[in-house]
């Protein structure tokens, strides 16, 4: 009988905060400040930041600004991006909010390969372009304010400012993981 009354209250206990914040919601005027990237560390490092400011126009509906810096050692790239975007959320009775977004954005380039292999643009380079980004991804609402992402995007812009490999491209997959921050 203790054993089940205990067992009953360590269930109630996990499961109170759970559905207590399944009702998600991101009314007009919510407020979202966001932190998403990925790194490879080690020999041969790579950094992707990206940061990101919206306000909600609409119930789930977002705009806002974005910038992201990336930078990696085989080429000693490093680019920047700013630009805004829109975002729709899939709001439901969990706290998992799925979404899909597209961002206008700004971008450069500036690189400096020591040997200029012929998989790259040469020794040196820099590069501007207009970047489109298509995102999907989904949130896990820790709590009301606080939100775990992960996002796939793929980018494809006006000239070479990703860097895949040792080439130059104009496209680029990545996926990304961070958080958001609600207000």
């Amino acid at each position: 009988m203790k054993k089940n009354a205990l067992g009953l209250l360590v269930a109630f206990a996990v499961m109170a905060p759970v559905a207590a914040q399944a009702a998600v919601q991101l009314p007009a005027g919510t407020q979202e400040l966001g932190i998403q990237g990925n790194a490879k560390l080690g020999s041969g490092w790579d950094l992707n930041l990206n940061g990101s400011y919206g306000t909600f126009v609409k119930d789930n509906w977002e705009v806002g600004g974005t910038a992201t810096v990336a930078a990696k050692d085989a080429n000693d790239a490093f680019s920047g991006k700013i630009g805004v975007f829109t975002e729709y959320n899939f709001v439901n009775s969990t706290n998992w909010v799925p979404y899909v977004g597209a961002a206008t954005e700004l971008a450069g380039l500036s690189y400096d390969n020591q040997d200029g292999t012929s998989g790259d643009l040469g020794e040196k380079g820099d590069s501007w372009a207009l970047n489109i980004k298509l995102a999907a991804g989904v949130k896990y609402f820790i709590n009301p304010n606080v939100a775990l992402t992960a996002e796939a995007n793929y980018n494809i812009a006006t000239d070479d400012i990703d860097f895949s490999g040792d080439k130059a491209k104009d496209s680029l997959t990545n996926i990304v993981f961070g958080t958001r921050f609600y207000f």
